[in-house]
């Protein structure tokens, strides 16, 4: 092939270095191995660091000479140009200081996910679903802050829904303040403006984008770009099907031996090998979940003076289970709290009605304590599987499907609130602890 003279930038010279040969993008994809998208992304200067194993396989696959590689892969553009001062943001909070117990599998498949963003896998979010105290956020971070130098531009974070007393940030809200996080200027007036400004600042850059409490798919879509090297990972309250592509992990409780290591963690094993009858009731009042058994390892430790015994019985009664499962600003029933205020009318109304049903139950039951239509009874427990509320536990020997509220919203929407118990709004077929039966007859 004759040698072409190649212009200044690495874009430039690979469109005039294909066009000599006479060839299309396909059919350079086709000769070199490297993906149409890749090859484009090249040539419109939207990878601003290329990996130097497709720029070889692309000048073989154009048959220039050794000299003319060389200069290729010295063209600008194949390091990647640096951020304006300033304009880089680190807003990841502090990873979490305590071991992720029986998480690691999962944050190596995240962080595997993130770095092979860098390779062409771009538009699949990262998603993480779970019920309230599975440990959602603790695990973004973790798996964030180990990939962060793989994003050189910069790491946002954006938390959808801070607290119970807020409301979840819009999609009208997320765009411009990632927008001012990337320094990209005033947000446009216009919402399809202003997204399409971030679409492009995310296709230029590479970003890692961590959403926390994320509610719905319309929240982490306009962040999702196709043949961009920037990363979208969320922590989600609830399953998030309609988008689609990405890449879900599914957290839940702990097993037994990795709860009882929680405990350990933080007490020692000599501490927890003392009282071990009492460790297994702390592991079983607190659910097995990973924020329950981190607040009560730290309320522990806080006490040297105080047995597991002592724990374990300010956490028997029920009602008074999540009132305990507090220290400084961590709260399990804050929590639970929070996904169950973001939950539908019809959705909190069948949670309420479900209070009542006393250990696992079907769609019959939902249909007895619901709603007598057996479609919406279906579709409502559908709708509470996916925003985390209740669990499958598996068919029965005749075939029928159980589910069972999460033990922490169980005990959340039968006792409400911290402070608001009342024996009268426990009534029926739940069980209920002695102290509110000693109640109950007093009152008598």
């Amino acid at each position: 092939m004759k040698q072409t003279s190649l212009p200044t930038t690495l874009a430039d010279a690979l469109v005039t270095a294909r066009e000599a040969a006479c060839l299309t993008q396909e059919d350079l994809a086709e000769r070199s191995g490297v993906s149409v998208r890749a090859i484009r992304n090249l040539e419109t200067g939207h990878t601003s660091r290329p990996r130097k194993q497709s720029l070889l396989l692309i000048a073989k696959a154009l048959g220039l000479p050794p000299e003319e590689i060389g200069r290729l892969m010295r063209r600008p553009g194949t390091e990647r140009q640096q951020p304006p001062p300033g304009l880089v943001p680190a807003e990841l909070p502090a990873a979490p200081r305590h071991n992720l117990v029986g998480r690691k599998a999962h944050v190596d498949s995240l962080r595997a996910h993130l770095s092979g963003t860098e390779h062409g896998d771009t538009g699949r979010p990262a998603v993480v679903v779970g019920p309230p105290g599975a440990g959602k956020t603790a695990l973004v971070l973790e798996a964030a802050h180990g990939v962060r130098d793989r994003f050189p531009d910069g790491q946002v974070f954006v938390d959808l829904h801070p607290g119970v007393s807020s409301t979840p940030l819009t999609p009208e809200e997320i765009v411009p303040r990632v927008l001012r996080s990337l320094g990209v200027g005033p947000a446009a007036g216009h919402p399809e403006e202003a997204a399409a400004r971030l679409r492009d600042a995310l296709s230029r850059r590479r970003v890692l984008v961590v959403l926390d409490n994320a509610d719905s798919e319309a929240q982490v879509r306009p962040l999702l770009v196709d043949g961009s090297r920037s990363a979208v990972l969320v922590a989600a309250r609830r399953e998030l099907p309609a988008l689609t592509a990405q890449f879900r992990r599914n957290i839940g409780v702990l097993g037994d031996g990795d709860a009882l290591q929680v405990l350990e963690d933080l007490l020692g094993p000599a501490r927890t090998g003392a009282e071990r009858s009492a460790a297994s009731l702390v592991l079983r009042f607190c659910g097995r979940l990973p924020l329950a058994l981190h607040i009560a390892g730290l309320w522990l430790s806080a006490r040297p003076h105080r047995s597991l015994r002592d724990l374990a019985d300010r956490l028997t009664n029920e009602q008074d289970r999540l009132r305990f499962l507090h220290i400084g600003d961590l709260s399990l029933e804050a929590s639970v709290a929070a996904c169950h205020s973001s939950l539908p009318a019809p959705v909190r109304g069948a949670l309420q009605r479900l209070r009542t049903v006393n250990g696992d139950f079907d769609v019959d039951d939902m249909v007895t304590h619901v709603t007598p239509s057996r479609g919406l009874a279906a579709d409502l427990l559908d709708e509470l599987i996916d925003r985390q509320m209740v669990h499958a536990v598996g068919p029965t020997a005749d075939g029928r499907l159980l589910y069972r509220l999460h033990d922490a919203v169980r005990q959340y929407v039968a006792y409400g609130p911290v402070g608001s118990w009342h024996p009268d709004r426990v009534t029926g077929q739940i069980w209920l602890p002695r102290q509110a039966v000693d109640s109950v007859r007093r009152e008598a």
